[in-house]
């Protein structure tokens, strides 16, 4: 299930990130709840599994789609993406587990290159410059 290429005009901003970034909610059951390994891994965790909603804005991760697979931390040339629970890494293999996210904590360093959308296996995530304005107005209204 890919990351809702209009969720700006259908989810609200419900939160910032420790690092800036919008997050936009509700969540929903996405492929992240389709899969029985992720489920599995926020159990050994000791974690809910609950919707988590879209990361980001104009660099947005949908965490309900996102199944750690981390194919879009190497290949973003410029570093946006690191993990949630691993902060400061962006390897592969320095990846928790399962339940872990690829946060784009960077993502007004985004170069436009569309690699981290190519290579995403579950299509989480969404790259539109033309979404940086969007992420501004919707910065003020959630400070109201």
């Amino acid at each position: 299930m890919p990351i809702d290429q209009e969720f700006e005009k259908k989810l609200k901003p419900v939160a910032r990130s420790e690092h800036g970034y919008l997050i936009w909610g509700p969540g929903k059951d996405g492929a992240a709840a389709e899969s029985d390994e992720v489920k599995s891994a926020y159990e050994a965790a000791g974690e809910k599994f609950e919707p988590l909603g879209i990361h980001g804005t104009y660099v947005a991760v949908d965490f309900d789609d996102c199944v750690a697979d981390g194919a879009c931390l190497p290949a973003c040339p410029v570093g946006v993406f690191e993990w949630t629970k691993n902060p400061g890494f962006s390897g592969t293999e320095e990846k928790l587990d399962l339940t872990d996210k690829a946060a784009p904590v960077r993502e007004s360093d985004c170069i436009w290159c569309m690699a981290c959308v190519t290579v995403c296996p579950t299509e989480a995530v969404r790259v539109d410059e033309a979404l940086v304005s969007v992420a501004e107005n919707a910065e003020s209204s959630l400070e109201e």
